[in-house]
């Protein structure tokens, strides 16, 4: 019966933290993009700024066929690619 449980609560624990994916536009992924920059210090006002510019790039890619956010970071590991499903 503890077993049982135990399992039962795992498969629980283990669906919670699996995130379900939904549609995400470039505004959307732009408001990421301001969240995270707002936690940057001192950089955080110059981040923003590329967020937004990062917005309106996504919006004429999207429109083109190539729907992508490029992460604004500059340091190592930045210019990550964001999957956009709508382009606004």
């Amino acid at each position: 019966m503890r077993i049982g449980l135990l399992i039962a609560v795992a498969l629980v624990t283990l669906g919670a933290s699996t995130s379900i994916s939904f549609a995400v536009s470039c505004t959307q992924q732009g408001g990421t993009c301001k969240t995270w920059a707002s936690g940057q210090g001192a950089d955080a006002a110059k981040y923003a700024a590329k967020c937004s510019s990062e917005v309106k790039a996504c919006i004429a890619r999207c429109k083109a066929g190539n729907k992508v956010f490029i992460g604004v970071y500059s340091g190592a590991g930045g210019g990550q690619n964001y999957p956009i499903d709508e382009c606004k």
